[in-house]
């Protein structure tokens, strides 16, 4: 079995599988922990109703006990779950502790929509919230009940960009933590309609030049630099490039002179 699933990952999945890491055991008896879920057979004896021993579904549950240690060696709560402020973002802006809490509540949540523990977020989303609450509260030396007075239950913060635009930011919190049912069948669709690019293996300095087509001569790539760092009027190879969107060509010594030079005219190359 284990090696049936070796292949299976490797076929299909282009994942590799340790040998070391890797055990088979009894889903419906044992928690299987794999990438940040929890895999179980049935209901299981961690759930209100009783185990059905006959119960053949796997289920995908979220790993709430991981997500609480993340949060708490992150600082963002203490050892009972209660939400703290973050030392360390005092001195950022206010839009960049939100931003801070965003990625939390994303890099956490989001792709733990499709467990049948999802209803479980809301404790993990209450702890960031109030987190971000409490570090905007330290930081202007305010109460809790002022900051979502003046920042509202989503903290919405408005500020000037680099480019002196006024935006606005606010945590990304979920309306509802009702399971999505078809979340974890349309990333398995995603994987399955995956193909995956083909990569030429051919050395670039071996092909011919892009000029006078010699396949026999050794060939030098030939760049350019960025468009925003281009002056025009454009050089008549860098219009070529341009057109046919390359960063680099290869070409002979001899057409390669030629170029640095500046003796190719423009409807030559098109040609």
């Amino acid at each position: 079995m284990k090696q049936r699933i070796k292949e299976f990952l490797k076929n299909n999945l282009c994942l590799r599988l340790s040998d070391e890491k890797t055990k088979i055991t009894h889903a419906a008896d044992k928690n299987v922990v794999f990438l940040g879920y929890i895999i179980r057979k049935g209901y299981g004896n961690h759930n209100r109703f009783k185990c059905d021993p006959f119960d053949p579904t796997l289920r995908i549950y979220m790993n709430v006990e991981g997500i609480l240690k993340k949060l708490r060696e992150n600082g963002m709560c203490i050892a009972n779950d209660y939400p703290v402020g973050i030392a360390r973002l005092l001195r950022e802006p206010p839009e960049e502790i939100i931003r801070y809490g965003n990625q939390v509540l994303r890099g956490l949540l989001t792709q733990q929509r499709g467990c049948y523990n999802f209803f479980k977020g809301g404790h993990i989303q209450y702890i960031v919230q109030f987190s971000i609450a409490k570090t905007l509260a330290r930081k202007f030396d305010i109460s809790l009940k002022k900051i979502f007075a003046r920042y509202g239950k989503s903290l919405s913060v408005n500020y000037e960009n680099a480019k002196g635009y006024t935006r606005s930011i606010s945590l990304a919190l979920y309306k509802s933590f009702s399971r999505q049912k078809s979340f974890f069948a349309t990333v398995k669709s995603a994987i399955t309609s995956f193909h995956l690019p083909s990569y030429s293996l051919v050395n670039p300095l071996t092909r011919a030049c892009y000029i006078c087509g010699n396949p026999h001569l050794h060939v030098s790539m030939y760049h350019r630099q960025t468009k925003k760092k281009l002056i025009k009027p454009y050089p008549p190879i860098v219009t070529v490039m341009l057109t046919i969107n390359r960063r680099q060509i290869p070409l002979c010594n001899h057409c390669f002179a030629n170029i640095e030079t500046n003796r190719f005219h423009l409807n030559q190359l098109s040609r």
